[in-house]
């Protein structure tokens, strides 16, 4: 692959906001690409979908544990919105599973841990893992996204770059998908047939300019294909599967579906958090999810992940200092068997971890009000438990939704009895997640030891 032209195909990519793909490393069974009638739907026979949320900073411990009784309304609870009727009318609890001790097992392995501990969310690898994420192996390599228009939507807060402590979604050789953070890019890609003027014009002007990239670049392959040696024809299948995702997202296929209000380009005047757009990280964090979750129910994409961002710099608490990496989550002090710790630096913590879950809570409410909530899946996790420390052992782990009827949800499951302690490593969620799409796999990741990838929770089965 040395002559072919990577920062053409890149290009190519970027015009047309698109994700890969990639088996992942261990897993059983055989990789149907474009097999989407495995068993893909909820047990109602609807379409299952899914969504991967990440939440910064860790958590509080002391204060994100459920009380007894599966209570989320006490004090100070950083679970509250998901039990919050006043703002959404109704209660979510119902819809909740919260997991306590899920540990990044396959990053700490491999030293990919802490800041970096997002990479292992959704791909349950470290850094030398090379499978795919889940929502893209899900919706390319098993084929469950080729029935709509967008095989999978990756979304963002405040920071597009596609760094290995700022991405959840990724492709094949462990590639991440680049994050769109811009709520007027998100609407044009997603609703351009509601566009008008100027601005469908300009759409359709890099649709077109798109389509001429994917010319050339498909050119470029098919002169290689001839000539590379055997050992690159993996790589070589898998960017030919990439632009004919692109191909099939620059066709302008659309959806009978009432399009959502076109955002307004006032309320955020800037989208990255360190160009000026701190301060509108609210506004846009409410479009993009309402962007999203429109998306998921017009059924335009079964598949997606979004990047949520902190609130440093926002100045939407007064009792939050600018800087909540360091002066928040850094100074956290857990309480632990032999010492107290600092409740006013939990109190501090909860403050955005219940923000970040007021707005999976605002996903969940809108995904019930598309009436998709019952037949979605959503992944709510961190890259750290104990932000202070930098541990990715039991890290603040949701699954929220309907789920199809496939996980008992509304209930606290406490793992960190097992293993004398320890949690139980992420990749049996994404197991589980896996089987509950029909996917008949039993690993899923990358690392030395086949303990940490093989198996599912089934505790989530109840």
């Amino acid at each position: 692959m040395s002559r072919f032209d990577r920062r053409r195909f890149l290009t190519a990519l970027g015009a047309a906001g698109l994700t890969l793909g990639a088996r992942p490393e261990g897993h059983s069974g055989s990789a149907a690409a474009g097999s989407a009638s495995m068993g893909s739907g909820s047990r109602s026979g609807r379409p299952l979908r899914f969504v991967g949320v990440y939440t910064p900073h860790g958590r509080a411990h002391e204060l994100w544990q459920p009380h007894e009784g599966f209570d989320l309304r006490f004090v100070e609870s950083t679970l509250s919105p998901f039990d919050d009727i006043a703002t959404f009318g109704k209660t979510f609890r119902d819809r909740l599973i919260a997991l306590d001790g899920i540990d990044l097992s396959a990053g700490i392995a491999a030293g990919t841990s802490g800041h970096d501990g997002p990479r292992v969310i959704l791909t349950g690898s470290g850094a030398d893992g090379r499978n795919a994420s889940i929502d893209q192996y899900l919706a390319v390599e098993r084929g469950l996204g080729t029935e709509t228009p967008h095989t999978s939507v990756v979304l963002g807060i405040g920071n597009a770059e596609p760094e290995i402590g700022s991405s959840i979604s990724y492709g094949p050789g462990g590639t991440p998908i680049p994050k769109c953070i811009d709520p007027a890019k998100t609407f044009g890609d997603l609703f351009a047939a509601s566009l008008t003027g100027a601005r469908r014009e300009e759409v359709e002007r890099q649709r077109q300019m798109g389509k001429s990239i994917l010319d050339v670049v498909t050119a470029d392959l098919k002169r290689l294909s001839s000539r590379a040696p055997q050992s690159e024809k993996t790589k070589m299948d898998q960017h030919q599967a990439a632009l004919r995702d692109i191909e099939k997202r620059l066709s302008g296929v659309e959806r009978a579906c009432p399009p959502p209000v076109q955002p307004d380009r006032t309320q955020f005047a800037h989208v990255g958090a360190y160009d000026g757009g701190a301060r509108f990280l609210d506004a846009v964090t409410d479009l993009q999810i309402d962007l999203l979750a429109r998306a998921l129910s017009c059924d335009l994409t079964r598949f997606a992940s979004i990047f949520l961002g902190d609130l440093s710099r926002t100045h939407l608490f007064p009792d939050l200092p600018d800087d909540v990496h360091s002066d928040v989550a850094h100074r956290y002090d857990a309480r632990e068997e032999r010492r107290p710790g600092t409740p006013a630096t939990w109190s501090k913590l909860a403050i955005q971890n219940r923000y970040s879950y007021s707005k999976v809570a605002r996903l969940l409410a809108r995904l019930d009000e598309g009436g998709v909530l019952d037949d979605t899946i959503v992944y709510v996790c961190g890259d750290m438990g104990d932000p202070a420390r930098h541990s990715s052992r039991s890290v603040p782990a949701l699954i929220a939704g309907g789920c199809g009827g496939h996980f008992k949800m509304g209930r606290y499951l406490d793992l960190r009895r097992d293993k004398g302690g320890d949690g139980v490593p992420n990749n049996r969620v994404l197991v589980s997640i896996c089987q509950a799409f029909g996917i008949d796999i039993q690993r899923y990741g990358h690392a030395a030891d086949p303990h940490i990838v093989t198996g599912r929770l089934e505790a989530l089965e109840g």
